[in-house]
């Protein structure tokens, strides 16, 4: 017994988990899982795609998931931040990702983890998250004082800038994305339209491996499976060439 409770405290740094934090709201309370990095030199936060409201505070996952998960075990990784949602944002109809209230919650949180770390602030949004992240920048005329660049990924087919930005983005899309949602000539759109609006830096970078299965809308390539490596590759790289 004395030799397996030795054990089990030898093990016990191995077992960390998220700090699940909530920040404070007008219209509620926000929900966020933040991984912190040993000498890290920026935050991603995570704007998640699907519906947005994945209860992340009663799982406490030890590490992110997704392409993160392989981003959060590289040595320069930043930290990490999942932004939740308590209410559906919605699957096929968006709508909820463009009202004031969802937001002033990414604005919210953003201004949280920058006086909580004092580090740059990235964004980074999959498919529908990629709605997201052109809302708040559509709506938010200060962006570039809040963040310090955007990862448009897999991005939803309906993702649209309608306004002037300086700020580093990079558009993330696996070449042959089967998702119909979230087509690759879609994000070359994307691309080409905010590139016409950015004073700064914007690129388009293709995922190549990995292979498809289950629903193309919730696996397989539109979620980089068997390429997170790449994915994560590309992300790491776009922050690390962007942090001042």
């Amino acid at each position: 017994m004395k030799i397996l409770l030795m054990l089990l405290i030898g093990m016990a740094p191995l077992f960390s988990f998220a700090e699940i934090i909530t920040i404070p709201a007008d219209s509620d309370e926000i929900q966020t899982a933040y991984w912190p990095k040993e000498k890290s030199k920026a935050v991603l936060i995570f704007v998640p795609g699907g519906d947005g409201s994945f209860n992340i505070a009663s799982k406490n996952p030890p590490k992110p998931n997704w392409i993160l998960s392989t981003l959060y075990d590289s040595p320069i990784s930043p930290d990490i931040v999942f932004l939740d949602s308590k209410v559906s944002l919605g699957w096929n109809t968006v709508g909820p990702r463009y009202t004031k209230e969802h937001i002033k919650n990414i604005v919210e949180v953003i201004k949280f983890y920058k006086d909580k770390t004092k580090k740059p602030i990235f964004l980074i949004g999959h498919s529908n998250g990629a709605i997201s992240l052109a809302s708040f920048l559509n709506k938010v005329p200060n962006s570039g004082e809040l963040i310090n660049g955007v990862i448009f990924s897999g991005s939803r087919n309906e993702t649209e800038l309608d306004v002037k930005i300086a700020l580093p983005v990079l558009i993330m899309v696996h070449e042959n994305d089967p998702n119909h949602w979230t087509r690759p000539d879609s994000s070359q759109r994307i691309y080409a339209d905010i590139a016409k609006l950015n004073a700064k830096k914007t690129e388009l970078m293709y995922v190549h491996g990995g292979y498809d299965e289950g629903r193309p809308e919730t696996s397989g390539r539109h979620m980089y499976a068997g390429s997170y490596d790449e994915a994560s590759a590309i992300v790491s790289q776009f922050i690390m060439a962007n942090v001042k």
